[in-house]
């Protein structure tokens, strides 16, 4: 491992990555900027991807890896290479992701040209495991303004705007400032949680370009059981967000902010905004999932009907 600090770590959590993780780890390799760090900490996986993650590591100086000897969950597992990291900017990816060419070296040169900037977003397509493609080509306000409280209320704003607009949570960062926050913490929400501290710590620039790929698998019918399970499975049931929780946290955080009295007011008024949007959107959510799980379980019973018919007919 080079003694020299990186000026970029890219921080990859993956727990059986294999099929996917080889095009990630390509996709920065072939970056026309060198000088960063590849930081990835296998999570226990058991489908081959480990000796793959390792052959990478042999070949290429600039990847180091962790091996983690049991599953800490995603949110720990992600926390850790955060920690692990030594570049001045960090960002962390999936390993289902991939980056364009010149990521890199055009979010570089921009955050060197703004050091007002704690961060930076670009431009990104979602893909569907099967391949299929969608963006949105949104040319409105970001959480770049000089005002805490405008970013902050722009950013939770981002969070019921569709999920093709905005991926705050995949930006590029001063390694410092993301130090300075409460990382990744146990709620569903973790990711919203850490973009705001993070929006009310300095401006967050957007390049529109669609320098990021994102593989995305549908969230109809999603299984929170699981999905919290994913995220920690040892205490998943402490991570059970809903929309009350979620807005004393938001509201903690606002509180911890060194904020005028004016902007503590506007940062309030953005959050009775939010948990208004948020209380919709859950009860909407839950009654999708409801109705997913309900075709999902007729589905099986008239299969299983239509098994035994035909084996009754032999």
């Amino acid at each position: 491992m080079s003694a020299k600090v990186p000026q970029v770590s890219i921080g990859l959590a993956v727990r059986n990555g294999k099929g996917w993780v080889e095009n990630c780890i390509e996709s920065i390799l072939g970056q026309d900027f060198e000088d960063f760090e590849l930081v990835v900490s296998d999570n226990a996986s058991d489908d081959g991807v480990t000796e793959t993650l390792a052959n990478y590591a042999r070949a290429d100086r600039r990847i180091r890896l962790n091996v983690n000897p049991s599953n800490i969950g995603l949110h720990q597992n992600m926390n850790r290479v955060l920690n692990l990291a030594r570049g001045t900017f960090f960002r962390w990816i999936s390993a289902d992701d991939w980056l364009e060419p010149g990521y890199l070296s055009k979010c570089v040169r921009t955050l060197e040209d703004r050091t007002d900037a704690i961060g930076l977003t670009t431009g990104f397509t979602v893909y569907s495991p099967e391949g299929a493609a969608r963006w949105t080509d949104y040319r409105g306000e970001f959480p770049s303004s000089g005002d805490a409280a405008q970013r902050f209320a722009r950013m939770l704003w981002f969070y019921h705007a569709g999920d093709a607009k905005y991926d705050p949570i995949y930006g590029i960062y001063r390694r410092s400032q993301f130090l300075e926050t409460r990382m990744l913490r146990r709620s569903e929400q973790a990711d919203w949680l850490i973009c705001a501290e993070l929006a009310l710590m300095g401006p967050i620039l957007h390049i529109p370009d669609r320098l990021a790929n994102r593989t995305q698998k549908p969230r109809l019918g999603l299984d929170r059981v699981a999905f919290r399970r994913r995220l920690d499975p040892i205490r998943s049931e402490e991570l059970r967000t809903w929309p009350s929780r979620t807005y004393r946290d938001l509201r903690d955080i606002v509180g911890s902010a060194e904020l005028t009295g004016d902007q503590l007011r506007r940062c309030e008024m953005a959050l009775r905004r939010f948990w208004a949007k948020e209380t919709i959107r859950v009860a909407r959510a839950q009654l999708s999932d409801s109705r997913h799980q309900l075709l999902r379980r007729l589905r099986g019973h008239q299969g299983r009907f239509l098994s035994s018919t035909f084996v009754s007919q032999d």
